[in-house]
């Protein structure tokens, strides 16, 4: 059975969700549809970006993914589909796939030209869900579309390195559920650039010399549990999809707040670290 997801900003208010789900299984009986997300910031390709990159890679291969986040189809927004990794994307050409492929070379990248999509009003159903449902029945991206050989650059994904390769700036692009501050500084790239240094973190007024392996490495064990106070500390580390992450030690945005209510970090907000 083939697989489709939905990662988009519409929230589940509405009834756009239900819609699209609805015109996909009328095009075909036998589907299964995956929600990866619906809370991504309205238009915001970053939080779609990395969301989409971390999770892609757990679903089987032949998946196809439609990504409603700036969707609205213009001469400067085109619609594409991109065949990469064993995966299938759709979307608008707004830089949002291109933190995959900026690791992950394309296999094929059409222009979607049927039924003339820039008269689309509402592309996901009028046009992605065409498109999903013909690759789904076997369909090939050539009869969809004309070849392309780019995506467009997002570059407020990428870090900034300085010529003296002492420093890398980079923004935070993504708050998770827990408050958690995610940046677009890789741990390959940190390793790159750092070549075993010491380093300082900045992010606001705040510094780390230390970056930890695991949440729970900043509790010291050999103290009674009773008598620690590591609820609410302030801690840096590669998360699960190794980029650099400013958190607080089991934080809650409802109760002990998380590193963007209690250390004021924002998404745009820089990252600087610099090597010594």
């Amino acid at each position: 059975m083939p697989i489709i997801t939905l990662t988009t900003d519409f929230g589940i208010k509405d009834h756009f969700v239900g819609t699209v789900k609805g015109a996909i299984h009328k095009e075909l009986n036998e589907v299964s549809i995956i929600d990866i997300s619906h809370n991504i910031s309205p238009f915001s390709i970053t939080e779609a970006a990395y969301i989409l990159k971390n999770s892609y890679q757990n679903f089987p291969n032949n998946t196809i993914h439609i990504i409603g986040v700036d969707s609205e189809i213009s001469t400067e927004n085109k619609p594409i589909a991109i065949q990469l990794d064993n995966q299938y994307f759709i979307c608008c050409d707004n830089g949002i796939i291109s933190m995959i492929t900026n690791e992950i070379k394309p296999d094929k990248i059409v222009e979607i030209t049927i039924q003339n999509p820039n008269d689309s009003e509402f592309s996901i159903l009028d046009v992605f869900v065409k498109v999903a449902c013909h690759i789904a029945r076997g369909g090939t991206l050539d009869v969809i579309g004309k070849k392309i050989e780019e995506v467009k650059q997002t570059f407020e994904i990428q870090p900034l390195i300085n010529t003296e390769k002492n420093k890398i700036v980079g923004n935070i692009i993504y708050i998770d559920n827990f408050g958690n501050a995610i940046s677009n500084i890789s741990q390959s790239v940190f390793n790159h650039i750092g070549k075993g240094r010491d380093f300082e973190i900045k992010a606001k007024n705040y510094t780390f010399t230390k970056i930890l392996k695991k949440y729970n490495d900043i509790v010291d064990f050999s103290i009674p549990s009773e008598k620690r106070q590591d609820d609410g500390k302030k801690l840096a580390i590669f998360n699960l999809a190794n980029f650099l992450e400013i958190a607080i030690y089991r934080s809650n945005l409802t109760t002990v707040g998380g590193a963007s209510s209690l250390l004021g970090l924002n998404y745009r907000d820089s990252i600087t670290i610099k090597f010594i």
